[in-house]
């Protein structure tokens, strides 16, 4: 038996761990595009802030792999899939035969399709060369202005990591709010006073229509009119799942790669797992589910049978200092709800009779910790309810 996979991130290494834990003698290969061992990419803030160091990103050591003989072929890429003969093709012409595939391709940053988004001084953040490639620009620009496109998480953590830096940085979000989908009007409030008392500037309800430069970005231009001078522009507007290769092998793709419950493609000996994957109209992008996908998808490959039944979707803030959780589906009908608010606390709980439904805590580390054993059911409704009513 030959188990490949595509892609080296969370998803596609703990795939390769868990089949290692089921099949102790079968052949293992990962094909990646990457020049590095699997890390921590929530971490790369952390690293793009200065407060740790490279090999501080990594989870498994190099000799991880070795001992559990998982091949990883670097910097190789796969360019085409044989569904029928069952085998891929890499970039410089050689096949490999497989015999249960797993399509862990990731995912990669939406941009607009502005003027300006390829001179110097404009990136995105994704992976560890992405937050060198920034550090650099940085390191070397007198004008520390900087301009971050997108108010979710990743915008706000790249924000405050840079301003830690030196930098003066302005955040520009497209809603008229921060952290539109993980927050309603007043929590979103509380955290925006938070970050302006940390430095952070703010233009909201706006949208950036072009980045101007010679041949590095000088400012951006608004849709308002409004215009920032910024010698480093960031997007941060989300991801769009690597679909291409599957799609192109003629597997069933929707926005991502659908899989079913067993995380099986339309082809039963190929799975998918993490961000390039659908699963019931959900596209998560996030590393829990990458995480929880990639284990499930590799003991499925090796005949484990064990159901994925989803992700909670939840967010921890932390790299800003300021703690705030978020977590489930506020816009669900019929619930019953719960709201504390002072001038740095929020809390708003939703709930049914039978089930937490969705949570908001901002401000307060001891109830963002019983507000996660809530939504995770690892305690009662009733034990966060009674602190507010």
């Amino acid at each position: 038996m030959h188990y490949c996979i595509i892609g080296n991130g969370v998803a596609g290494t703990e795939a390769a761990l868990a089949i290692r834990s089921q099949d102790s003698s079968s052949a293992i290969t990962i094909i990646t595009q990457s020049a590095y061992h699997m890390y921590y990419r929530p971490r790369l803030i952390e690293y793009l802030a200065g407060d740790i160091k490279p090999e501080n990103l990594y989870i498994y050591k190099p000799a991880t792999y070795d001992e559990k003989h998982i091949e990883v072929l670097f910097k190789t890429k796969v360019i085409d899939i044989d569904t029928k003969n069952k085998y891929i093709t890499l970039h410089h012409g050689s096949k490999i035969k497989y015999d249960k595939l797993c399509i862990a391709t990731g995912a990669t940053p939406s941009m607009p399709s502005i003027p300006g988004t390829t001179l110097q001084g404009v990136f995105s953040v994704r992976t560890i060369d992405d937050a060198d490639a920034i550090i650099n620009h940085i390191n070397n620009t007198p004008d520390k202005k900087v301009a971050v496109i997108g108010g979710g998480l990743l915008g706000l953590e790249t924000a405050y990591s840079l301003s830690r830096r030196g930098c003066s940085v302005t955040v520009i979000e497209f809603f008229d709010r921060l952290l539109p989908r993980q927050l309603d009007t007043d929590g979103a409030a509380i955290v925006k006073k938070l970050l302006e008392q940390k430095g952070l500037q703010f233009v909201l309800g706006d949208s950036v229509t072009e980045i101007v430069g010679d041949s590095s970005a000088q400012k951006v231009i608004c849709k308002s009119g409004k215009q920032l001078e910024a010698s480093t522009v960031i997007f941060s507007m989300g991801i769009k799942p690597e679909i291409s290769l599957a799609k192109n092998a003629g597997i069933v793709v929707n926005r991502g790669i659908i899989i079913n419950n067993y995380l099986q493609t339309s082809e039963p000996d190929i799975f998918a797992a993490g961000d390039p994957t659908e699963y019931n109209g959900i596209c998560y992008g996030i590393w829990p589910a990458a995480r929880e996908q990639g284990k499930l998808a590799g003991l499925n490959m090796a005949g484990a049978r064990q159901e994925y039944k989803g992700t909670l979707l939840s967010v921890l803030l932390k790299i800003t200092g300021i703690d705030l959780y978020s977590a489930g589906d506020f816009n669900k009908e019929g619930t019953k709800s719960v709201v504390h608010k002072t001038d740095s606390i929020y809390v708003k709980f939703l709930y049914n009779d039978v089930d937490p439904v969705a949570a908001i805590v901002i401000g307060d580390m001891n109830i963002i910790k019983l507000a996660r054993n809530v939504m995770e059911k690892k305690a009662e409704i009733k034990e966060l309810v009674k602190l507010f009513v």
